[in-house]
């Protein structure tokens, strides 16, 4: 087996790092659904270029992706018992996943990337309680 250490890749492409949520995230006090533990997240960090990327998007730079571009709705095995009345699709999503250092990074194509990041400042988790009556 290969193990890749750094690639380059070819013309429009570039190789992003795949950060997932770790956490539930909230909106106004409700977990949301598109930002769920395991989902990849909006910002990702490039890693490496290929020769036809703009300039603008440089390695350690991060980009902001739009993971809904990449779902997919599939029909779980028994799903379509009486047709499209009782259909039941499950939306799952297909990312283009590549292995270096046995770390997931996405190959993503400069039409992925809604907008590379110049400046941002971080600021604390706020954390919002739930309340349950």
């Amino acid at each position: 087996m290969i193990k890749f250490k750094k690639i380059t890749p070819l013309y429009s492409k570039l190789v992003t790092t795949m950060d997932m949520y770790e956490e539930p995230q909230y909106v106004d006090g409700i977990i949301d659904s598109t930002k769920s533990v395991g989902a990849v997240k909006e910002l990702q960090q490039v890693v490496s270029v290929g020769g036809s990327v703009p300039a603008a998007i440089k390695e350690g730079k991060y980009v902001c992706i739009n993971p809904a571009r990449f779902a997919v709705k599939k029909h779980k095995d028994g799903s379509l018992k009486d047709g499209i009345i009782t259909d039941n699709p499950v939306l799952t999503y297909n990312f283009p996943v590549i292995y270096l250092n046995n770390t997931p990074h996405l190959l993503l194509d400069v039409m992925d990337i809604d907008f590379v990041v110049d400046d941002f400042a971080e600021e604390p988790d706020t954390e919002t309680d739930v309340i349950v009556n």
